[in-house]
């Protein structure tokens, strides 16, 4: 997949803002440092504020908001570092640093006399900052269009992007989710105590995952993106379960074809349950012998659904044919090769996408790129060609769950892919320009273009990889 050139238009708003946007700060630092030496009437002081009134009125007419924030000692905005020079600004910035304020922003509609009250509040003396600090000078100020003091910036690195990946699922798809990993957690429980398993709580689950992907598949694949929510044995065999049915859902398969599908791709890996922990959780290399009992994981998994009640048929061909590759190259070989099922096929996309995804302990996440790049590499021969590109096509070049950097400094989590462009889907946003929390919601669609110009109002720079979990999820051979 390769994205259309972007077009040449004349830069739009958003770009002219981030040029306009050291003028900006450099004026705001020299109304400060005027104001600190001259009364408010002073011609200098007051031309000083004049100019600073100006490019706000010039900036805000490009973006409803600009904002100024100090991150590790660097002034930032519109995503863009200021450079200390002009007037005023070093002082500024020490000024910033002496009263614990972190971010400015100025809303569209602020004006002279707000402007002053502000410059006379940022020239107190920093122990007027105790207590409630520079929010509650303004407040009493009755300054309504500019906001200020210290950047919210997440503890824990992954913390907004895992809360906007449960918001955006909802309590009940989560909820569904647990019950699928609490079925994997029984599951294994009873094979490794010698006890059978029963089907009931499976079926109830992709019957869910069924019904929910026949409203909107988003949800549930963005749930995919929770790594560390469980152990990786659990969440990679219902995340393969979710990719599945997806799969069979965006290629036109009813409801019936979804639940058999997805029982059959959540059985997938059955047989692995019945080997050494100490196999299943070597962070190392496997010795050849230890390789050999992994590869005959598919005929134990055939042996234990046999010895299951009502298993369909199709658990039983996809538990053994889910490595035998398109070509067959994979395990275990067969004599007499005949066409895999398609549901074997998709799982082993599955499969395979979920696992170099992962975080475990001997292997790093692969970025949503390189998998990509992967698979369509290995199209025709690990696997299927057309089920391939569906499936890239169907996860887009960033799917549900990435977290993107975008050019505009902004961070935003993906929660739907484009059909039209894959390279474009609709993002929720995480962080402003300057790195701040955003509190308030908001969605925005990649295709959408600025209205002077046409140019794309933003475009994605890079998937920023997720930090592994503080507990490494214990690693599950997918070979």
């Amino acid at each position: 997949m390769s994205e259309p050139e972007r077009n040449s238009a004349p830069p739009g708003p958003e770009a002219q803002a981030r040029t306009l946007s050291p003028a900006v700060a450099r004026a705001l630092g020299a109304a400060i440092a005027q104001r600190r030496m001259y009364p408010p009437e002073h011609p200098i002081a007051s031309r000083a504020l004049t100019s600073l009134a100006l490019y706000l009125e010039r900036i805000l007419a490009l973006v409803p908001e600009w904002r100024l924030a100090m991150v590790e000692g660097k002034l930032l905005a519109s995503g863009l570092t200021i450079e200390e020079g002009g007037e005023g600004l070093a002082s500024f910035i020490d000024s910033l640093k002496a009263r614990n304020i972190e971010t400015i922003a100025f809303k569209r509609g602020v004006d002279v006399e707000e402007l002053r009250r502000f410059i006379s509040l940022m020239i107190l003396d920093p122990k007027w900052f105790a207590g409630g600090g520079l929010p509650d000078l303004m407040n009493k100020e009755g300054i309504v269009s500019i906001e200020a003091g210290r950047l919210v910036l997440s503890d824990a690195p992954e913390a907004d992007r895992n809360k906007a990946v449960l918001d955006e699922a909802g309590p009940e798809l989560l909820e569904a989710y647990d019950n699928g990993l609490t079925f994997i957690e029984e599951t294994i429980r009873s094979l490794r105590e010698g006890r059978r398993i029963s089907l009931e709580e499976a079926e109830s689950f992709v019957s869910t995952v069924a019904r929910q992907m026949q409203q909107d598949r988003s949800p549930f694949l963005i749930l995919t993106a929770l790594k560390s929510h469980h152990a990786y044995t659990f969440t990679h065999i219902v995340n393969v379960c979710i990719l599945t049915v997806s799969q069979i859902e965006a290629l036109g398969g009813d409801e019936r074809a979804l639940r058999e599908f997805g029982l059959a791709s959540m059985m997938h890996d059955i047989g692995k349950t019945i080997l050494p922990t100490e196999i299943l959780s070597k962070p190392g290399k496997l010795t050849p012998e230890e390789f050999a009992m992994v590869q005959r994981h598919p005929q134990d998994g055939v042996h234990i659904l046999r010895e299951t009640p009502d298993v369909p048929d199709l658990a039983l061909i996809v538990a053994l044919e889910h490595h035998m590759r398109y070509n067959h190259g994979g395990y275990p070989r067969s004599r007499h090769p005949r066409p895999l099922h398609p549901c074997s096929l998709m799982t082993n996309l599955a499969d395979t996408y979920d696992a170099m995804r992962s975080h475990r302990s001997y292997q790093e996440e692969s970025p949503p790129e390189r998998v990509a790049a992967l698979i369509g590499d290995r199209a025709g021969v690990d696997y299927h060609p057309q089920l391939a590109q569906a499936f890239l096509q169907l996860m887009g070049a960033y799917p549900p769950g990435t977290r993107v950097r975008l050019d505009t400094g902004e961070e935003g989590l993906v929660v739907r892919v484009n059909p039209t462009n894959p390279y474009r889907p609709v993002v929720r946003m995480l962080r402003d320009s300057t790195g701040g929390v955003l509190r308030r919601l908001e969605v925005v669609d990649l295709m959408d273009k600025e209205r002077v110009g046409g140019r794309f109002a933003r475009n994605i720079l890079e998937s920023i990889k997720p930090q592994p979990p503080s507990k490494p999820p214990a690693p599950s051979s997918t070979l």
